[in-house]
């Protein structure tokens, strides 16, 4: 359904008629009914699937140019990060996590709670953002996790919010959930993790780190779960899994650092990367994974160039939603520094197959001074093709002197250094140069690309066709 005035008047007025129930111990809640887990049984699965669904097989083109879904940097009602972003498929309103600010007192609790007690405990905050950027009901879940996770079903009428539920408290830092959780959004409701309001799905017992992602689209819900160093994917069908039958579609494990992640079709995107600051200067290091489900192989690895001049600029939220033009790809980051954090969202609608993905060279900084390419082609450059990075380079000596064992010639751009050193094999002129007519390269973690040679070779050096993987 296409998201308009009329839709989204006719969803709150519907949800304004409905009855409230809540449970002891919670602020009273307004707008939305909740349900006990006991009867949630009967309760219809989801809506109907929409036409304008993208092929389980197609990706969105990670080069196309974003939009910016509301114009500005949007202002939640706590002073933290968001941590995830859903979509109604029905209504168009978006859900947004945040861990409880620091010094907030909810209606039920006898004092200010410090923000350290909320993140060792997992307090979350769900904010419900209407299309013009205003932020229209919060609920709050105190005992959940740190909201990495989260997906939007609309059944019977309501928004039902699936997330990470059961946080294990911890002495110190976060707390993350291990089982999943379904619930009602209620506006100003305060549920804690046990109540009978959460319908608890526990797919992978004694695990840790547990998040979902909802593909309402092609009926399936994917979890995320496991320690540090085994952290693992998997995907279920939505209507097996809501009957406890928890036997994967697909599983296979997670290759870097994950921020945010979101399931869509046979596809899983995975956003990566660490806020600007001194060890994180502009451009930054935002990622986006992309991975077949069918085979765990991650098909691409990208580079994400959006809004660069943010202001903190923390890779956080990706999910995707419906709209008018098909589906969208919506990702975010959290910005301002200091805080408050507000919440930067973009989308892109684009798509590709993935057949005829031409990757363009970007040129590398150089010394001009002290370097000069043997023509226009042979210039320094890259490009990144999945985690590979390709290298090419023709470069003499400006001065004519030998080239020095161990010389450095350039710096690679932080967002493409090795997390380790790594050896290619490059090629010299015949000119002058005794024995074989290869030279060894080698990239440091910090970048710096150095030649190895003792023969004091004085024409070109190149790599024709170095690369090595990030």
């Amino acid at each position: 359904m296409p998201l308009t005035r009329r839709t989204i008047l006719t969803a709150a007025a519907a949800a304004a008629t409905t009855p409230v129930v809540a449970s002891t111990g919670t602020a009273q809640a307004t707008g939305h009914r909740l349900t006990p887990a006991s009867a949630l049984a009967s309760a219809p699965v989801a809506e109907p699937r929409v036409g304008s669904s993208l092929h389980a097989r197609n990706r969105f083109d990670l080069r196309a140019e974003p939009v910016d879904l509301f114009g500005r940097e949007l202002r939640l009602t706590q002073g933290r990060v968001h941590q995830q972003v859903a979509f109604d498929p029905v209504t168009g309103l978006a859900y947004a996590t945040q861990i409880i600010s620091d010094g907030r007192q909810l209606a039920d609790e006898q004092a200010p709670v410090p923000g350290a007690e909320r993140d060792r405990r997992g307090d979350l905050c769900i904010n419900e953002v209407s299309p013009d950027g205003t932020v229209r009901a919060v609920m709050y879940l105190r005992g959940v996790g740190h909201g990495g996770g989260l997906g939007v079903e609309h059944t019977d009428g309501r928004p039902w919010l699936w997330l990470e539920t059961d946080a294990t408290p911890v002495t110190s830092g976060f707390a993350y959930g291990k089982r999943i959780g379904r619930i009602a959004f209620t506006p100003d409701a305060v549920v804690d993790a046990g109540s009978t309001l959460i319908e608890v799905f526990d797919p992978v017992p004694a695990s840790s780190g547990t998040t979902p992602s909802l593909d309402v689209e092609h009926g399936r819900i994917g979890v995320r779960h496991g320690p540090a160093g085994a952290v693992e994917y998997r995907v279920y069908d939505l209507a097996a899994f809501k009957r406890r039958a928890f036997t994967p579609l697909y599983s296979f494990p997670v290759l870097y650092r994950t921020q945010a992640w979101c399931l869509y079709g046979d596809l899983l995107y995975q956003n990566e990367g660490s806020a600007y600051g001194p060890a994180n200067p502009a451009p930054g290091n935002s990622w986006w994974n992309v991975y077949d489900i069918t085979t765990g192989r991650m098909i691409e690895r990208r580079f994400n160039t959006t809004a660069l001049g943010l202001s903190h600029r923390e890779t956080e939220s990706i999910t995707v939603r419906r709209t008018p033009d098909g589906p969208q790809l919506v990702f975010g980051f959290a910005t301002q520094e200091p805080g408050p954090r507000r919440m930067a969202l973009y989308g892109i609608t684009s798509t590709t197959d993935g057949t005829g993905d031409h990757v363009p060279w970007t040129t590398l900084a150089y010394d001009t001074a002290v370097y000069t390419p043997n023509s226009g082609n042979y210039v320094p450059q890259y490009r990144q093709v999945g985690n590979r990075i390709d290298l090419h380079l023709r470069l003499s000596r400006a001065d004519k002197a030998p080239w020095t064992n161990g010389e450095k010639v350039l710096t690679l751009p932080p967002h493409i250094r090795p997390n380790r050193t790594q050896g290619m094999v490059g090629q010299t002129t015949g000119a002058g140069v005794s024995g074989s007519l290869t030279v060894r390269w080698e990239i440091l973690a910090d970048g710096s690309l150095h030649l190895y040679d003792p023969r004091g070779i004085t024409g070109w050096v190149g790599l024709d066709a170095g690369y090595f993987t990030s």
